[in-house]
């Protein structure tokens, strides 16, 4: 799948990329290809990516060259091709993300919750809701549902250094297969205001998301409100895969 094989060179790269000193050049285009067995197509999308995330830097005529990573302080969560979160991306990129549990507790779905998850407003689901951080640095506020009947171990499962989907992978052997994500502003409240320590009604980016399992079943809805001066989205939309 061209998808899995982009994203297993992407990280594969970028660790080899981490351990280089700056300014060394890369292996020419062909090379690459033939190490790890893709197209050009593949490997530059590869290559793409950690260009725009600041590790390589082009040189018309010259080649590719390790770099400074530009984003020491705004981190980027990246809606691609795999369904992974935002503690696994960051933490393949080498940043350390931990989480603080502010809600972790059962409630009845009521009706915006239901109708993303496709169940009854009488449904019991799980609120999960974290603030999380990226190098001891606050980054966005998060908040997830999955349904009880199905998760019970999400209300008492401990989030700090591991990702809800990571979770449901490894105890639930649930695959993850797309995120239907709605992206939009958001003025905080003051419970949120208090949390991300920010004036009331700051402006936050927030992403909203359904992510599904094969078969179209939504598994999670949540959202996302992130802090403008510390975070961004960043969407790969790829019309024709190898």
């Amino acid at each position: 799948m061209a998808g899995h094989k982009y994203a297993q060179v992407r990280d594969h790269l970028l660790q080899r990329v981490r351990s280089l000193p700056v300014g060394e050049r890369l292996p020419a285009e062909g090379v690459l290809c033939g190490e790890y067995n893709v197209s050009r197509i593949t490997l530059r999308r590869a290559v793409d990516e950690l260009v725009q995330d600041g590790y390589l830097v082009r040189e018309h005529g010259r080649g590719t060259f390790v770099s400074h990573p530009r984003y020491n302080l705004k981190h980027r969560e990246r809606f691609v091709n795999e369904v992974t979160g935002f503690h696994t991306q960051l933490t393949r990129q080498g940043h350390t993300v931990t989480s603080q549990v502010t809600v972790q507790r059962g409630e009845r779905a009521g009706a915006r919750i239901a109708a993303a998850l496709e169940v009854s407003p009488a449904t019991p689901v799980i609120r999960l809701e974290r603030l999380r951080s990226v190098n001891g640095v606050l980054h966005h506020l998060a908040e997830s549902y999955v349904e009880e009947a199905r998760f019970p171990d999400v209300l008492t499962a401990d989030f700090t250094d591991t990702s809800l989907y990571a979770h449901l992978r490894a105890r639930h052997d649930v695959l993850l297969v797309r995120n239907e994500i709605v992206v939009g502003l958001h003025r905080c409240d003051t419970r949120e205001a208090g949390l991300l320590d920010v004036a009331e009604e700051t402006p936050l980016l927030l992403a909203t998301s359904r992510v599904f399992e094969p078969g179209r079943k939504p598994v999670i809805f949540g959202t996302s409100k992130f802090l403008p001066d510390t975070a961004e989205l960043s969407f790969d939309i790829v019309a024709d895969a190898e």
